[in-house]
């Protein structure tokens, strides 16, 4: 395990504050947030490359915070993987094996074990520089963790894949992960890596983190305007809510929702998108909430259309272009946004 508390940073005028969070053995917290959040800065704290100026880095209990990196079996893997060109991947792997003083027998044993298991032992005496991003990715990995390491750094591991093998290589990285079940801390500012990686997710913005939370937590149930903003939902309001019998009531000025959270006062609500459902007719459903409104925009956005009504406040749902197709909405029109209590979100 390993814990990481009230940890502090400075250099220049950049800084970390009150970093704390906990991952246990076979955990991946994914550290998600913008270019310039500190998430390098962190992990290089974690590895001891940077020293802190307060705060405390535990491993299973031990305090290693001012301890050399070579004393903290970590295991750090950069964006742009920091291998050897010259060098073949055989020899990239064993690097670390053999600066720790592994017999060169033994080393290769452990090599072509460890490439078994990524999948790249026929590669294994091709040069680093021939190699493809997934598989200098794969390489990289492998070196760090064949001198098993107690916990495994890794710092934006898909920024030099292209995007047509990123999910293949996400779900080997899950399941290679799992199977090492050792702690895991993944840096990335890519919201799609982190849903798909993470156990938890800390949310990092301008060396703070921001919300600690599950994947689900942090996207649907952000506990900030910027956390929200961050991961994509539009609908970020301003009300005055009630409770109302067994629901809360949520004034949005001219327009009331209906929500399943217990908050009562001044709040900030976020409704996502994709959780609204946009018809021509009043729905009958079990959703307790139904807005009419006028269509003020639309916009396409890959394989989503965003569709933007006046219905008191502004509202935008995401629908796919089959379903737009289907609806024919313009500017103009009257539709009807349909939404669970519970997909609104109050903090």
């Amino acid at each position: 395990m390993i814990r990481v508390e009230s940890l502090s940073y400075r250099a220049g005028r950049f800084s970390l504050e009150d970093i704390s969070f906990t991952v246990d053995k076979g955990e991946t917290l994914v550290v998600l947030g913008p270019t310039g959040a500190g998430k390098t800065v962190l992990l290089e704290l974690i590895a001891g490359i940077r020293t802190p100026r307060g705060g405390t880095v535990r491993f299973d209990d031990v305090d290693l915070t001012y301890e050399p990196p070579e004393r903290r079996k970590v295991g750090l893997v950069y964006q742009d993987y920091l291998l050897f060109p010259h060098l073949t991947v055989a020899d990239n792997i064993a690097y670390g094996l053999r600066v720790s003083g592994m017999r060169s027998h033994e080393a290769r044993i452990k090599v072509q074990e460890i490439a078994l298991k990524f999948g790249i032992e026929h590669l294994l005496e091709r040069r680093t520089r021939n190699l493809s991003g997934g598989e200098q990715q794969r390489t990289a990995i492998a070196r760090t963790l064949v001198t098993e390491p107690k916990i495994l750094l890794l710092d934006e591991p898909f920024s030099a894949v292209d995007p047509n093998t990123k999910d293949q290589l996400m779900r080997e990285m899950s399941d290679m992960l799992e199977s090492f079940d050792m702690p895991v801390v993944y840096v990335t500012h890519d919201q799609v890596e982190a849903a798909e990686m993470a156990d938890m997710i800390a949310v990092m913005n301008k060396g703070r983190i921001v919300q600690v939370d599950t994947p689900e937590g942090v996207f649907a149930a952000p506990k900030s305007e910027f956390v929200a903003n961050f991961v994509g939902i539009r609908n970020v309001l301003r009300g005055q809510a009630r409770r109302v019998g067994d629901h809360t009531v949520v004034s949005l000025g001219v327009t009331e929702v209906c929500s399943s959270a217990g908050i009562e006062g001044n709040v900030n609500v976020t409704i996502r998108p994709e959780d609204i459902i946009v018809s021509k007719e009043r729905l009958v459903s079990s959703a307790r909430n139904s807005l009419s409104g006028k269509v003020v925009s639309v916009s396409e956005k890959g394989p989503l259309v965003f569709v933007t009504a006046d219905c008191g406040t502004q509202l935008t749902a995401a629908i796919t272009r089959e379903s737009f197709r289907e609806l024919r909405v313009t500017v103009g029109d009257t539709i009807y946004m349909t939404f669970k209590a519970s997909s609104v979100n109050l903090f």
